[in-house]
C-alpha cells in the first residue's frame, strides 16, 4: 500500500511508514447530526466574504417552497453554529431591523394608542416629531445615549423646550420600548435611564383681576364665557368640554364630573353665582354636550386650545397664558379668600384630598358653595 503522506510503497499491515513515520490508520469524521425541524440551518455562501456563514431559518411555506429569513452571519463554520444555538434559546424578531419610524406607525394601531383620548394622542405625535434625527435609524440599535443627546438639544425658536415637554417625549420612547418588547424586538427599556435636567422652577402664573375684568366685559364675545366657566369651577379643560345637560343640577347649582384622579372623578362642583348665566344659557341650547363647535360635533381639547383659547386671549388684550393657569387661578382665589384647604382640595379635585374626604367627611355642598362664593 501506499504510505497516506509521502505515497511511499510499504507493507500492508504497517501501521507507522518507514519513510516519514506517518501513522496509517484512517479516522473518519463523525457525521453531523440531522438537526430537528424548525430548528434553522447553516449555509455557507459563495464568492468571496468575510462572513461567509449563514444562519437561516424558514419563515413560511409557499406553493410547497420554503421562504427563508436570514439571519446573521459569521466568519467560521463554528461561529455560525454557537450562533444559531443562541437562536434557539432567544429567537431573533423578524422584526429586529424595523426603524424608529416604522415601529411607531404600527405601535399607532394598537389599542394602547388607539384608546386613549385625541388630545393624549395629540401630545404622543407632537412627542414623536422631536425624535426626528432617529426616524430611519434600526429600532433595537438606540441607546439611552441617542435618546439623551437628541432631548437635550430640544428647542423651540432658540429656546430650549421645558422640563414638561422633554418628559412627553420621554414617556413616549417608553412607550415604544414597552411594545418592542412584548413583540421581541428587543429585551431592554433604554428609555428608563434617560436623566433628564430639570429647569428653573417658574411660579405658576395666573389671571390678575383686571383681566378677569376684561373677560366678564366682553362675554358676549362667543366662548369668553367658556374661560371664565374654567375659572369659577377650577375644572381641567379635558373635564368641562364633554360636559351634558345631565352633569348639571340646575334645581341645586351644582356640576357632576370631573376626571384624572380618584378624587377628582365625579365630583360635585357648586355653580358660582358669576357663571351662572352663562351655564344656563347653554344648558338651554344643548341637546346633550354643552360645549360644541356647531351644536353636535365634540371640541377637543387641542381644537379649543389652538383655536378659541389663544385666540381669545389675543382678541382681549390678555397676556397669552397656560390653560392650565386657570386652574392655578382659581386656587389662588380661593386661598386669598380664606376658603377652607378641605374646600379648596375637593373643589379642584386634587388626589391628596381623597384619604381626607373618604375617612373624616361627607361632602357638604352648602359647605362647597360658601368657600366659593368667596371670590
Amino acid at each position: 500500500m501506499e504510505c497516506l503522506k509521502c505515497k511511499q510503497s510499504i507493507d500492508d499491515d504497517s501501521i507507522y511508514c518507514k519513510y516519514c513515520g506517518k501513522k496509517q490508520i484512517k479516522t473518519e469524521k463523525a457525521k453531523e447530526l440531522k438537526k430537528p425541524n424548525g430548528y434553522g440551518s447553516i449555509v455557507k455562501l459563495n464568492g468571496r466574504r468575510r462572513k461567509p456563514w449563514a444562519i437561516r431559518v424558514t419563515e413560511n411555506i409557499v406553493d410547497g417552497k420554503q421562504v427563508r429569513r436570514y439571519i446573521s452571519f459569521h466568519e467560521t463554520k463554528k461561529e455560525a453554529l454557537e450562533a444559531l444555538a443562541r437562536e434557539q434559546i432567544s429567537p431573533t424578531s423578524p422584526k429586529a431591523k424595523i426603524t424608529l419610524a416604522e415601529l411607531f406607525e404600527e405601535w399607532k394601531q394598537t389599542k394602547a394608542y388607539k384608546d386613549i383620548s385625541k388630545n393624549t394622542q395629540y401630545n404622543y405625535d407632537a412627542a414623536y416629531n422631536h425624535l426626528s434625527p432617529l426616524y430611519q435609524t434600526t429600532f433595537n440599535s438606540i441607546r439611552t445615549v441617542h435618546l439623551e443627546r437628541v432631548i437635550d438639544g430640544l428647542e423651540h425658536n432658540g429656546i430650549p423646550l421645558s422640563y414638561s415637554s422633554k418628559n412627553k417625549v420621554k414617556i413616549l420612547c417608553g412607550l415604544l420600548y414597552k411594545y418592542a418588547m412584548q413583540n421581541d424586538i428587543c429585551n431592554k427599556n433604554y428609555a428608563q435611564f434617560i436623566k433628564l435636567e430639570k429647569g428653573e422652577k417658574k411660579e405658576k402664573e395666573t389671571f390678575t383681576k383686571e383681566e378677569i375684568k376684561i373677560l366678564f366685559e366682553n362675554d358676549s364675545v362667543e366662548n369668553v364665557d367658556t374661560i371664565l366657566i374654567l375659572l369659577y369651577t377650577g375644572m381641567r379643560i379635558n373635564e368641562m368640554l364633554p360636559l351634558t345637560k345631565n352633569d348639571i343640577d340646575i334645581e341645586n347649582d351644582t356640576i357632576t364630573g370631573g376626571l384624572k384622579t380618584d378624587a377628582g372623578k365625579n365630583r360635585v362642583i357648586p355653580i358660582h353665582p358669576k357663571i351662572k348665566k352663562y351655564i344656563l344659557n347653554r344648558y338651554d341650547k344643548a341637546t346633550d354636550r354643552l360645549f360644541t363647535r356647531d351644536g353636535i360635533s365634540p371640541i377637543t381639547d387641542h381644537y379649543y386650545r389652538k383655536y378659541i383659547y389663544y385666540p381669545l386671549l389675543e382678541k382681549l388684550g390678555i397676556t397669552r397664558k397656560n390653560i392650565h393657569c386657570t386652574r392655578h387661578t382659581t386656587a389662588t382665589l380661593l386661598a386669598e379668600s380664606g376658603a377652607d384647604i378641605n374646600a379648596i382640595k375637593q373643589i379642584l379635585g386634587h388626589s391628596n384630598y381623597a384619604f381626607t374626604a373618604d375617612t373624616y367627611t361627607h361632602v357638604d355642598v352648602d359647605f362647597l358653595k360658601n368657600a366659593l362664593n368667596k371670590i
